[in-house]
């Protein structure tokens, strides 16, 4: 089975960004702890956040997408955010040097 690398964007509503960092701290060790996870990063944008997860294979993400964390996280984050999460399941296509062209 192939990896799977999911990139997610979360804008927050204009002044719930410490409250949406609160969730998150709250869910990630849990979800990195997940069966498949090899990867769940937060990175800060002026006004987004980015999330970089790369799963072991699809089927351990979509089980992922069905735990009660995953939906509880999500639950908790949606009144934070100003526009639905972006959420983009993708597959690397590596091109040049192995070591470079892959998360």
């Amino acid at each position: 089975m192939n990896e799977i690398v999911v990139v997610v964007t979360l804008t927050p509503i204009p002044g719930q960004r410490v409250q949406l960092l609160e969730i998150c701290r709250k869910y990630w060790p849990g979800i990195q702890e997940e069966p498949g996870c090899e990867l769940l990063a937060l990175h800060e944008g002026p006004d987004t956040f980015v999330v970089i997860e790369r799963w072991e294979s699809r089927p351990l993400w979509d089980q992922h997408l069905a735990t009660a964390e995953n939906k509880a996280l999500n639950a908790a984050l949606s009144p934070l955010l100003a526009e639905p999460a972006q959420v983009w399941p993708v597959v690397a296509l590596p091109l040049g040097h192995a070591s470079k062209s892959k998360l």
